[in-house]
C-alpha cells in the first residue's frame, strides 16, 4: 500500500440473513456501494462488523469478498483483534493470506504490559510493505494506551504507521500524537463513529473511520474541510449529530437499520448483545436520516 491512508475509511459491517448466517450478496452490495461513495479505504473487520461475534471461518470468507470487490479500486484494512494476543497474530496470517492491505490491531489488556513482543509477532505475520493500524480503545475491550506509550510502541515497532485513537475525549490525545509524527508514525485516524471529527480533523487527524450509514456525508464533509471550506464542513457535521447521538447506544442496530432502508441489505439482525430499537424509535431514526441524507442532494447537484 504506496498512498498514505487519507480520508474517509468506513466499516463494513456484517450483514446476517434471517437463517442467521452471513449474507454474502449483501455484503458484496454494501463493499461496492462503499467504494462508489468515495470510501478512501475500506476496512472490515472491525467493531462496527461485529468482530468479536464471527467465527474464525465466517471472518476468513467474509474478508475475502471484501478483497474481492475492492481489489485494484481500493486498499483494504483487515481487522485482526481478539481478547488473545495469540489468536491476533493467526488472524493477521488468515487477512494476509485473504488479501489484505494492511492490518489494525488493537492493544488489548491480554498483551499485559509487553505490547511491543506482540505487536512485534504481528509485524512478522504481516511481512513486508503492508502497515499496522494501531488500535487504542477504553478498558475493558482495549488497552487504553496513552499519547506517549503508542508513540514509543509505534518508534518499537516499525510497521506501526498509523493510530486510530478511539478514546473520550480523543482531542488532547490526538494532538499529541499528531505532534509525535515524523519518521515513526505517518498520521492519526479518528475513531469514536465520527462524534468528534470535526474537533480531531482541527487538531490534524488524517482521516476518519466510522460506521458506514452516513458515508456520503462524511465524505463530502471530509472534502469541504481538505478544501478549507469551513462552513461546509460544520454544516455537515452539525447535520449528523443527532443519528450519531443515538447510534451511540444502539450502534449496528442503527447502521442496519438505515442499510436495509437504503436497500443496502436485506435484513438488519445483528448478534451484538445491543439494546432494541422500538417502532417509535426506528421512526425517529428514518426521519433524521432522511433530513440528514445527501442522496437527493447529490443526485440534483
Amino acid at each position: 500500500m504506496k498512498a498514505a491512508l487519507k480520508g474517509v475509511l468506513p466499516i463494513v459491517p456484517t450483514p446476517f440473513a434471517k437463517s442467521g448466517e452471513v449474507d454474502e450478496v449483501s455484503l458484496r452490495k454494501v463493499a461496492a456501494h462503499a467504494i462508489e461513495a468515495g470510501a478512501a479505504a475500506l476496512v472490515f473487520p472491525g467493531v462496527a462488523s461485529e468482530d468479536l461475534y464471527l467465527s474464525a471461518e465466517e471472518r476468513r470468507r467474509a474478508l475475502g469478498l471484501v478483497a474481492d470487490v475492492a481489489r485494484g479500486r481500493l486498499p483494504v484494512i483487515a481487522g485482526v483483534n481478539s481478547s488473545d494476543p495469540a489468536e491476533m497474530v493467526e488472524i493477521t496470517r488468515m487477512a494476509v493470506e485473504a488479501g489484505a492491505d494492511g492490518i489494525m490491531a488493537m492493544a488489548v489488556p491480554g498483551m499485559e504490559g509487553d505490547c511491543g513482543t506482540w505487536f512485534g509477532r504481528i509485524a512478522a505475520a504481516i511481512g513486508e510493505g503492508r502497515p499496522i493500524i494501531l488500535q487504542n480503545l477504553f478498558k475493558p475491550r482495549g488497552a487504553d494506551l496513552s499519547a506517549d506509550e503508542m508513540l514509543a510502541l509505534a518508534a518499537e515497532v516499525p510497521a506501526i504507521r498509523y493510530v486510530k485513537e478511539e478514546g473520550i475525549p480523543s482531542g488532547p490525545k490526538v494532538s499529541r500524537l499528531v505532534a509525535g509524527c515524523g519518521p515513526d508514525l505517518d498520521g492519526v485516524i479518528g475513531g469514536g463513529g465520527a462524534r468528534y471529527l470535526l474537533e480531531e480533523l482541527d487538531r490534524g487527524a488524517m482521516a476518519t473511520m466510522p460506521a458506514i450509514e452516513l458515508l456520503d456525508l462524511h465524505v463530502a464533509l471530509y472534502r469541504a474541510y481538505a478544501a478549507h471550506d469551513r462552513a461546509e464542513a460544520l454544516r455537515l457535521y452539525e447535520r449528523s449529530l443527532p443519528l450519531l447521538l443515538i447510534q451511540a447506544p444502539y450502534r449496528m442496530r442503527l447502521t442496519k437499520l438505515i442499510l436495509k432502508h437504503r436497500g443496502l441489505i436485506e435484513c438488519d439482525d445483528v448478534r451484538e448483545p445491543l439494546p432494541e430499537m422500538d417502532g417509535e424509535l426506528t421512526e425517529l431514526v428514518l426521519e433524521l436520516y432522511e433530513r440528514a441524507s445527501l442522496t437527493r442532494e447529490l443526485a440534483d447537484a
